[in-house]
């Protein structure tokens, strides 16, 4: 299969990432005014535009590790992206891409990258699945109307974290919830890019849904391919040192089985009285 055919079910997402081959070492994507959180891209979704163009570079088609280092505010329109191809070797390959637009560069993503199809080595998990509401007993998150990047997603999340957004913050710097695609398109690799930033920053559950909180850097580690069906998450703030936010964030497929690990480096900006 031409590896410009995207080869995962045509839902919103697979067309708002898809990317084409303009020569060596070029590609060029759209970014879609669906995805916007109020003037900017939500930074996943960004990203999983870098990473499907390294997926089509790299001669190893599946990512392992991606990370993006974001440096300008990106916007909708046509993003230009210039590949480096750092590695080929037998097992894994690696790569990175720059992705500009109007001549500004916006992101920086490198990424290793494999075949899961035949990955094999020793498996053991030492973190259990949360214990946390189902889906049933969560509650769908509230949005302003500035932010189309929700209407594409399935968010529920559990109901303390919802009145956290709402204005009572716990204190607790955690969302626990659930995540899937509005249409029910299916979930590939390099939507867990995008899913790994799918909710609004868990530092809201300190201080309230105020302030601004840009994306610095995010590393998703990808551990298998997702099954079918909503999948389970935990978004948490670990550490904030003098504004700098550590956050990380899981991701369970319908089996329960561990999908995705991100870590994520912010800025939280108080909002100004």
């Amino acid at each position: 299969m031409d590896k410009n055919v995207e080869a995962v079910a045509e839902g919103e997402f697979a067309q708002s990432t898809a990317v084409k081959q303009l020569g060596e070492g070029l590609w060029e994507g759209h970014f879609s005014a669906n995805w916007l959180i109020g003037q900017t891209m939500n930074g996943g979704y960004a990203m999983a535009v870098g990473a499907r163009v390294l997926g089509q570079a790299l001669p190893h088609p599946d990512p392992v590790t991606v990370t993006g280092h974001f440096l300008s505010r990106t916007e909708v329109g046509p993003v230009r992206c210039e590949v480096d191809i750092l590695r080929k070797g037998r097992a894994s390959s690696s790569g990175s891409v720059k992705l500009y637009q109007n001549d500004d560069l916006k992101i920086i993503v490198t990424g290793t990258y494999g075949d899961m199809a035949s990955q094999r080595g020793e498996t053991r998990v030492f973190e259990a699945v949360p214990d946390m509401p189902d889906l049933e007993a969560c509650l769908d998150l509230p949005y302003p109307p500035n932010q189309p990047f929700r209407k594409q997603m399935l968010q529920r999340m559990a109901p303390a974290n919802v009145r956290a957004l709402e204005g009572e913050p716990d204190g607790s710097g955690r969302w626990e919830g659930w995540l899937d695609f509005a249409d029910g398109a299916e979930k590939d690799l390099f939507s867990l890019v995008m899913f790994s930033d799918a909710l609004p920053p868990p530092v809201f559950s300190i201080y309230g849904a105020e302030g601004w909180v840009p994306t610095l850097e995010l590393t998703v580690r990808l551990h298998r391919r997702p099954r079918p069906g909503p999948l389970r998450c935990v978004f948490r703030a670990n550490f904030i040192t003098e504004g700098i936010v550590n956050e990380e964030c899981l991701l369970w497929d319908s089996a329960d089985e561990l999908v995705a690990v991100a870590s994520q480096a912010a800025k939280y900006r108080l909002p100004k009285t």
